[in-house]
């Protein structure tokens, strides 16, 4: 037999007052019934009992027929206060989750046509609220006590987090729930059972996918450097990816999806720089798992998604270009030699600025008569860099120490060549001197045609190689005279 008291679903019980336990109340005891019962008995009907027929209709009516029996159990849901909150919840809650589905559809990829209904049956919904008690309650409160601030419809932080959403790019999604659920996991989460010594291999937390993450990124932004910006050195490249990847951008991205926000963690967590840790590896997590959950695309997925969030830094990165990258050799051209050294030396020592190195260099020349003469300084991120500014700093100068070694060293470089050129023509005749400057050694000089720009001018080594043959034929002469 189907038993009316037993509660139904779990739900809301109607009868926890033991209304089902109570006797019906007797109708002998009614005034009414007692008149009718008099009435009955004069009629004729014995007993004081009703007639026949209604006995049995009451009976049917409340004991034959279950379901009969159960509705006339029911209480009155006008008179029913827990039907009414239930009701007015759901209301509330259905009106809620239309606000939720507006916000969505509002987003550039959101379906116009879904929009328009949400909104539709949103205002229905209200316009049915508006009727209820609480609604009217509501409108005398504000009538009597209007309220005095200003009128909200979003929290400021809701606000903020909706805002800069709107120039994110989309979130990928995470197509396995085993790694989603890893993702939006503190291993904190599992405290009770791990200071119990008790380890569940299936309580999954992010620890592993941030360790994973973290190279994903680095992998991404190190690939994204070298393409974009193929001329910038390695200091400048370091510092970069450093900022791209450092623990409060990536707690920025985080706080702007609202990542932290579904992380389920044990305790109380403040804002603190744990925290800011936490936000951090929770973005690193989200990224292996949207990598591991697509084996053939999630790598490119991944790529493009942080190549679209960091764009903005790109843009805004101003590259430091070296005029002259060759500046040291050029300088060691100009003025270095056997027994003349530069020396690039530390200034000043390295300080931080806005967290990057910075060297102070300096470049002294000795020889040529100086010890220790200051040419030029520079700064850079490195000591390299610094020498390369330092020695472009000293060519900018030029100051007279320098003139005076490069013009020492042209003069020693002439030397040399005239001294290379007699001994080759010591040793070979006339077959080293060249066909152009044989014509200088004819007596009939008139007679040979040959380019005037060639032509040696002053005391040239020529006319050094015409006086030294001159006087061997001399000398050969009168030997042979003397003979």
């Amino acid at each position: 037999m189907y038993n009316s008291n037993q509660k139904r679903g779990g739900l809301f019980n109607h009868y926890d007052n033991d209304r089902s336990k109570k006797p019906r109340p007797n109708h002998s005891e009614n005034p009414m019934n007692a008149q009718r019962r008099g009435e009955h008995h004069q009629n004729g009907h014995g007993h004081g009992h009703p007639p026949r027929p209604q006995q049995d209709s009451y009976k049917f009516k409340n004991k034959d027929n279950p379901v009969l029996n159960h509705i006339d159990r029911l209480p009155d849901p006008t008179k029913c206060e827990p039907c009414k909150l239930a009701a007015a919840e759901m209301q509330t809650g259905m009106i809620a989750l239309l606000d939720k589905l507006e916000a969505e559809e509002l987003m550039p990829d959101g379906d116009r046509d879904v929009l328009h209904h949400a909104r539709e049956l949103r205002r229905l919904l209200s316009a049915r609220a508006s009727k209820t008690q609480s609604f009217q309650a509501k409108k005398a409160l504000d009538e009597k006590r209007p309220p005095t601030d200003r009128y909200v419809s979003v929290p400021a932080y809701i606000q903020q987090k909706m805002e800069r959403v709107k120039e994110l790019p989309k979130l990928p999604h995470i197509t396995e729930p085993y790694l989603q659920e890893a993702v939006f996991t503190h291993i904190s989460h599992h405290n009770l059972e791990l200071t119990r010594g008790v380890h569940d291999g299936d309580k999954l937390s992010y620890d592993r996918l941030e360790f994973l993450g973290d190279a994903y990124i680095e992998l991404v932004s190190s690939r994204l450097i070298h393409s974009r910006l193929p001329n910038l050195d390695v200091p400048q490249q370091s510092h970069l990816r450093e900022q791209l990847v450092k623990n409060e951008t990536l707690g920025q991205f985080s706080h702007a999806y609202g990542l932290p926000d579904r992380l389920k963690h044990g305790g109380h967590m403040g804002d603190s720089k744990a925290w800011t840790k936490v936000v951090a590896d929770v973005f690193e997590a989200y990224v292996a798992a949207v990598v591991l959950s697509d084996p053939e695309n999630g790598f490119q997925t991944a790529e493009k998604w942080l190549t679209e969030l960091w764009a903005p830094q790109f843009m805004e990165f101003k590259e430091q270009v070296v005029e002259n990258p060759q500046a040291k050799d050029e300088l060691s051209r100009m003025v270095a030699c056997k027994g003349v050294v530069l020396h690039y030396r530390h200034e000043r020592d390295m300080v931080h600025v806005n967290g990057v190195q910075k060297y102070f260099i300096g470049v002294y020349m000795t020889g040529w008569g100086y010890e220790n003469e200051w040419l030029g300084s520079g700064e850079g991120r490195n000591k390299g860099q610094g020498g390369v500014y330092a020695a472009m700093d000293a060519i900018r100068r030029n100051n007279p120490a320098l003139k005076t070694a490069i013009k020492k060293k042209q003069e020693l470089l002439q030397q040399k060549k005239e001294e290379e050129t007699r001994k080759e023509v010591e040793e070979k005749g006339d077959d080293a001197i060249p066909k152009i400057a044989k014509a200088k050694f004819t007596e009939d000089a008139g007679s040979v045609s040959k380019p005037e720009e060639v032509q040696p001018k002053g005391n040239s080594w020529l006319e050094k190689e015409k006086k030294k043959k001159g006087k061997k034929e001399r000398q050969e002469k009168k030997r042979k005279e003397t003979s």
